[in-house]
């Protein structure tokens, strides 16, 4: 009996040790960093010279220096947001001659909800007989950072990038040279600028080669494109529509390796030592993530043609030019080439000229010989489904594929924040059970894609069972009632409880912002529910609907 007590004692002992050091072990596990409290900052207050100099320009967390918003004096600390704890790091002056000290102990705060409201921890700077007020922020998203002698309404510019990762601490920052440039069409026009970035580094002789990194979970490449998504009132439209349409068209069993589509990761973004806001950082759509054969390889070559507008020139005139250029007629041949021919420019014609056969019988006849039909349902279902009112003329990739039949034309959408519900309509005065901030009627009425339509009407290619079976598909998969309820609500707390939204109004008041996810659930919830009305077995009545 005697022994039995001692062994219980003995693993009772045991346990406690092991939980006293599980408790130690996470008390150092946190944020360390210079405490006085608030008693000793008053007295530093009272006895140093207060400036407006900006005394501090490196604070550190583990030795990596990090982003400062000059004007406001706040430094910004990226944390993986989805870990209740603190990561465990420490915070010091970059310089010698300047101490820092904070007079509140933040990790004692729920580090969640200090990322989700953006709380600005005040510390004090000290150098010399100085001092001045500095604040750190928490943000739960990747940065970007900027730095140029440019400003950033210019074109074209070069300089620096640095990023820093939110969701890990090991490797987790890193720089490089920069070339960038104002991108978008409609985009430039707004104060707030969409760019694409070009990442390069110096190789051993002190030559600028390009860089190719993986940036928060996108392809690894030297090439990126920063999303403003000024008028996205939501901030979630590209990503919610470039995640449903890369579960539901973007690979192909012909062309494994191609990806008709971009992926995207949000960030916030800084502007030469300035906030400048949340954005989402894009893979470009280019001959790497269509896996195009280059000019110069031993394959039959292939192109990508990316629409845009006005589409101001009739197919006629086009196929009469004696002129070839990279921008023709409305679209953009994609793509770095020696020159550029006719031969550049044949498949397009090919698939204009086929698209506007007067025949309806030559036109059902030749359509498997153009296009993939599967990929041309598909991007007709998922238009339909997201009500992608602004990716009928503009804002698509035409690729030309070559294969064991020939060649073939596959569409990728591009640019979906006219989605969802938002147009470029004013206001309709109605009463419905949400508001999206624009036209609510579009929920009903058919998203009008020539071409696609054409197919359905003519039932070539057997479109309208691969409709029934693309649709089932999708209403089992990415738009399940309860997978559309979880995308919007993981986007939503990107966006929100990282504390970028409220940092994006403040920063772009102007700009479009709210955050009533539900009304934009309850939406497409209508609209998958009048599809399938129509999509299982009634594609005829659809087509016969109005458009928007």
């Amino acid at each position: 009996m005697r022994k039995k007590l001692l062994l219980l004692l003995s693993v009772a002992l045991l346990l406690s040790c092991v939980g006293a050091l599980q408790y130690w072990s996470q008390q150092r596990e946190v944020i360390s960093y210079a405490m006085s409290g608030e008693e000793k900052l008053g007295k530093i207050r009272q006895d140093y010279r207060k400036t407006g100099e900006n005394i501090l320009t490196d604070l550190r967390f583990n030795q990596v220096t990090l982003v400062q918003d000059v004007a406001s004096g706040t430094f910004y600390l990226p944390l993986d947001m989805k870990n209740e704890s603190w990561e465990p790091g420490e915070l010091t002056s970059g310089q010698e001659d300047v101490q820092i000290l904070f007079g509140q102990a933040f990790t004692r705060d729920d580090k969640q909800t200090a990322i989700r409201e953006g709380t600005p921890y005040e510390f004090l700077a000290v150098k010399g007989d100085c001092y001045r007020s500095y604040y750190l922020v928490f943000t739960g998203l990747p940065i970007v950072s900027i730095e140029t002698e440019a400003t950033a309404e210019e074109e074209i510019f070069g300089g620096t990038v640095r990023f820093w990762e939110a969701d890990s601490k090991r490797d987790w920052a890193y720089s490089n040279i920069l070339e960038a440039h104002i991108r978008g069409n409609t985009s430039r026009l707004y104060p707030k600028k969409g760019y694409k970035l070009t990442l390069k580094t110096q190789d051993r002789d002190g030559n600028v080669v390009k860089d190719k990194r993986a940036l928060f979970g996108l392809r690894k490449d030297d090439e990126y494109i920063l999303n403003a998504m000024y008028t996205d009132a939501s901030k979630i439209r590209d990503k919610f529509c470039a995640d449903i349409w890369g579960g539901l068209g973007a690979r192909t069993e012909a062309f494994p390796n191609m990806y008709l589509g971009t992926r995207m990761a949000y960030v916030e973004v800084f502007f030469n030592g300035e906030y400048w806001g949340l954005y989402g950082l894009m893979e470009p759509v280019d001959a790497k993530q269509l896996d195009l054969n280059r000019e110069g390889e031993d394959a039959h070559a292939e192109y990508a043609y990316k629409s845009s507008a006005p589409q101001n020139m009739s197919l006629e005139e086009l196929k009469s030019t004696l002129i070839w250029e990279k921008e023709m007629a409305g679209y953009k041949l994609k793509g770095k080439y020696s020159q550029v021919t006719r031969e550049s420019w044949q498949p397009l014609l090919d698939y204009l000229s086929w698209r506007e056969e007067p025949s309806d019988e030559v036109f059902a006849e030749k359509a498997g010989e153009m296009v993939d039909a599967d990929n041309m349902m598909r991007i007709w279902v998922y238009l339909q489904a997201v009500m992608g009112i602004d990716n009928r003329v503009k804002n698509m990739y035409y690729v030309t594929k070559y294969g064991p039949d020939g060649y073939h034309m596959y569409l990728a959408p591009w640019d979906m924040d006219l989605t969802l519900g938002d147009t470029l309509q004013d206001p309709i005065d109605l009463e419905y059970p949400w508001d999206v901030g624009q036209s609510p009627l579009i929920y009903r009425e058919r998203i009008n894609f020539t071409v696609a339509d054409r197919l359905l009407a003519l039932d070539a290619e057997d479109c309208r069972n691969r409709v029934s079976a693309i649709w089932q598909e999708l209403r089992q998969g990415g738009l399940s009632d309860e997978n559309i309820e979880k995308a919007v609500d993981e986007l939503a707390v990107q966006v929100v409880d990282s504390g970028a939204m409220k940092r994006e109004e403040k920063r772009w008041p102007k700009g479009k912002h709210w955050e009533d996810y539900g009304k934009l659930k309850m939406l497409l919830r209508y609209r998958m529910e009048l599809l399938d009305g129509y999509f299982y077995d009634n594609i005829e009545a659809y087509l016969d609907l109005g458009y928007a």
